[in-house]
């Protein structure tokens, strides 16, 4: 078994609160817990993750030497090893009651995507519907279209579909997904021109996270929540306050207003609007500490 070992760095960094993240996010498929272990494919193999002597430990069966600097930098990029939040610690620390919603997170690692790609159509599945409905359709995208699969611990983890996958799709194979046709429309669109080379959307990396946003929202079906989110789930940066979504409406109202009034976009950004450049991640961290207390652990691959 071959072996990567990933200097722990300097910065706050806490493994462990990670893994409570995707014990209750459940990622349908994609990534597996088990104890202190993360399984996961990276880079098209399915690997696992632990912390050990002040590293993260990534091994994988009958990885090449050629494979071995990609995973590397893969690993560090999808479990935000270089991504140093200090200056973000230091801002909240100024401010009572965001620093009472961050504190107890310090160290928490911004989990990203291997792709733009990926976070693209995992959001555009979750756009309008319960965060349930889209754990099930994204776990029914998973199991129909991923080719790389692997068992661990009696449980299968799958790799995310390509865009050839995908662009290969017909709007019928997607009714699994029970989401709407105007949604499998889009995946697919996306993924076709993709393919075709029409829509370079990994190129947005070169971008500054504003810059990357509006790149986005010119394709039609993107609007801003979509967008933000698509830039903070592939780079860790969230240059956008996502104030409409219900779930961080109901963090802001749990912690910024003690329960009391009407959860609302409003509430979200008399909270955390003054935050300039840090108010999208205040909102992230805020959301985040809601998952931690408010949803216990799920099983994974579970229905």
């Amino acid at each position: 078994m071959s072996e990567i070992r990933l200097p722990l760095p300097e910065y706050a960094y806490r493994f462990d609160l990670l893994l409570e993240i995707v014990r209750r996010i459940a990622y349908p498929a994609r990534m597996l817990v088990r104890d202190s272990v993360l399984w996961r494919f990276t880079c098209g193999r399915p690997l696992a993750y632990h912390q050990e002597d002040g590293a993260i430990v990534v091994r994988g069966v009958g990885l090449a030497d050629c494979e071995l600097a990609a995973i590397a930098q893969k690993s560090a990029q999808t479990l935000g090893l270089d991504r140093d939040l200090s200056a973000f610690y230091d801002h909240a620390a100024k401010d009572e009651s965001l620093w009472s919603v961050v504190e107890p997170l310090l160290g928490l690692p911004l989990f990203c995507t291997e792709s733009v790609f990926e976070a693209l159509v995992t959001l555009v599945v979750e756009q309008h519907i319960s965060w349930k409905s889209a754990l099930r359709a994204q776990r029914a995208l998973m199991r129909q279209f991923a080719v790389g699969e692997f068992v661990a611990d009696g449980a299968t983890i799958y790799d995310f579909p390509s865009p050839a996958q995908l662009a290969a799709a017909t709007p019928g194979q997607l009714k699994s997904l029970k989401i709407t046709d105007r949604r499998c429309a889009l995946i697919i669109d996306l993924a076709r021109r993709v393919e075709a080379g029409a829509l370079a959307l990994e190129s947005i990396a070169a971008l500054d996270a504003s810059a990357a946003c509006a790149s986005l929202m010119q394709i039609k079906g993107v609007g801003p929540w979509t967008a933000g989110n698509c830039v903070g789930r592939a780079f860790g940066c969230y240059p956008l306050l996502a104030e409409n979504d219900v779930a961080l409406q109901a963090a802001v109202q749990a912690y910024f207003y003690a329960g009391e009034g009407e959860k609302s976009a409003w509430m979200v950004r008399q909270a955390l609007g003054a935050h300039g450049a840090y108010a999208g991640l205040a909102g992230h961290f805020a959301l985040l500490r809601w998952v931690l207390e408010r949803y216990p652990p799920q099983m994974p691959n579970s229905s």
